[in-house]
């Protein structure tokens, strides 16, 4: 049988400490946001499918009439990857969904980032110091 006494005890909070305090930073891709999804990173041909889940899943889980967020918080990458999710997002517009592209906070837009940018019912630069173009 395992006896813990208290000096045990606090090393094993103290080490559990350490490991949530040096969790990974959330991964580059698509993932799930309260409203819509959110893109760290480039845009990349790798991450459609992980698009095609979330963008499905908030179709279904946010309000019908409410526009449905896309968070842009990266910049660049692959445009024809850019071009297909574009496709996709165009459907669900013929559809009635509405899209409000929006910039975050600190992050430039170019390339394939701002194909999709351009593509939203409405656009939104987050806060100050957001630069649409990069560079400029």
């Amino acid at each position: 049988m395992f006896r813990v006494n208290s000096l045990s005890a606090a090393l094993m909070m103290s080490l559990i400490g350490v490991a949530v305090l040096q969790a990974p930073q959330v991964e580059a891709g698509w993932s799930r946001v309260p409203g819509g999804l959110r893109l760290d990173g480039e845009v990349k041909a790798i991450d459609f499918g992980a698009f095609l889940h979330h963008f499905e899943t908030a179709m279904l889980e946010e309000p019908r009439y409410a526009p449905i967020a896309i968070w842009l918080a990266g910049s660049g990458g692959d445009e024809a990857a850019a071009k297909r999710i574009g496709e996709i997002m165009a459907v669900a517009q013929d559809q009635g969904v509405r899209l409000a592209m929006v910039m975050a906070q600190g992050h430039a837009c170019d390339g394939a980032c701002s194909i999709l940018f351009a593509l939203g019912d409405e656009q939104i630069a987050s806060a100050s110091g957001t630069r649409l173009i990069s560079g400029n």
